[in-house]
Formats: structure tokens, C-alpha cells, sequence
């Protein structure tokens, strides 16, 4: 079990790396906001993983198909709503409010990414192709789930840490202006990003119709 341990670990690792919108989104939420801000929001990612990755490990073969055939719709959603956040950030007031942590503003963090996450269906069979280079499925035993569930969360969890960590020590060399202007490059990223998603699926559907 130490074997499929390592191997979730790995796959958290991977999967946890700083790209994409909604690891650009963390990064944005933790200079502006903090590191308790950007860490938690970051764990939302770090959940569906961990669960994608159980479902990846057990049901693949059952809902491979479907997961094939709704995906890209899933991404246009995806696509929209991060539109709309990247919108948001772009549009954020001129001057930073200082940090207050509140437990209603770190939930909704949390749930914001959970649920990109989630609809972020094709991002199962990513951790399909991890699985595979991994030899996962060589792994005997019923508590390999349980491992290697615990591994990707030790494998995101720590990764993000260490990532919040240095984001939220780096800001707080930075004046608000700079703070200001960072909020907003990031901001357009996934303006940018969001859109290359909604294109692509929409021309996806084009095809497919």
C-alpha cells in the first residue's frame, strides 16, 4: 500500500500544478486575498480530485462513454462561468479592501472551485492517463482506494500550500496599486483562457451537429 500511497501522492501533484483558469483564479484570490483565502478555495480543486480520482479508479469502464459524449458541453458551462469571473476581476473596484477573513467568503471560495471542478468532467479521464502511466491498476487490494485517495490529498494539499505560502509572502511586498494591477492581469488570463474553452467547445457542437 506504501506503493499506491506514493502513487496518489504523484497524482495530486500533477493534477495540483498552478495552470488553467481556476488554478490562476487560487493564485489571483491568494495575492489579493491572502493565503487562508487562496488555500482553501485551492482545496475545492483538491476534493474533486480526489474524488474523480475513486471514480476514475472503480467506474471508468462503465461511464467512460458518457463521460466522452457530454464533456463538451460540460466545458462550454465551464467556459461561461469563468467568463464571467475573469469579467469580475477585470472590473474589480480601484482600491483592495484589506483582508478579512470571514467564513461565508472562504466557503463561497471553496465552492466556486468545487464546483468548476466538478463540471469539469473530462478532467477524469486526465487522471485516467495519469492512472495509467502509473500502472495504478496493478495495484491489489480493497483498501487501494482509500490510499490512493489519501495520497492525492496529501499530494494537492501540500503542493498548494507550499504555493499559497510563497503567493501570500510575495504580496505582501507589493503596494495596492501593484497588488491592483496583478488582480487584473490575472483577471485577463482567465478572460483569455475562458474563451479559448467556450471556442473550442462551441466549435466541438458545431461538428458533432
Amino acid at each position: 500500500m506504501v506503493m499506491t500511497l506514493f502513487k496518489g501522492i504523484t497524482t495530486g501533484l500533477v493534477l495540483s500544478l498552478p495552470f488553467g483558469p481556476v488554478g490562476i483564479y487560487c493564485m489571483e484570490k491568494t495575492v489579493t486575498e491572502g493565503q487562508k483565502s487562496g488555500y482553501i478555495a485551492s482545496l475545492g480543486m483538491v476534493t474533486i480530485d480526489i474524488i474523480y480520482g475513486i471514480i476514475a479508479l472503480l467506474f471508468i469502464s462503465r461511464v467512460e462513454d458518457y463521460i466522452i459524449k457530454y464533456s463538451v458541453f460540460l466545458q462550454a458551462l465551464i467556459g461561461i462561468f469563468l467568463l464571467f469571473l475573469g469579467f469580475k476581476k477585470l472590473n474589480r473596484k480601484t482600491n483592495l479592501k484589506k483582508i478579512e477573513y470571514t467564513s461565508d467568503g472562504i466557503i463561497k471560495g471553496y465552492f466556486t472551485t468545487f464546483f468548476l471542478a466538478m463540471f469539469n468532467i473530462s478532467g477524469i479521464l486526465v487522471i485516467l492517463a495519469i492512472f495509467t502511466m502509473l500502472r495504478v491498476y496493478e495495484d491489489a487490494g480493497k483498501l487501494v482506494p482509500v490510499f490512493l485517495g489519501l495520497g492525492i490529498l496529501l499530494g494537492g494539499a501540500g503542493e498548494w500550500f507550499a504555493t499559497t505560502y510563497f503567493l501570500s509572502h510575495f504580496s505582501k511586498t507589493l503596494q495596492d496599486t501593484k497588488l491592483l494591477k496583478i488582480s487584473k492581469f490575472m483577471g485577463g488570463v482567465i478572460c483569455i483562457f475562458s474563451l479559448v474553452i467556450l471556442i473550442n467547445s462551441i466549435l466541438k457542437i458545431i461538428k458533432l451537429y
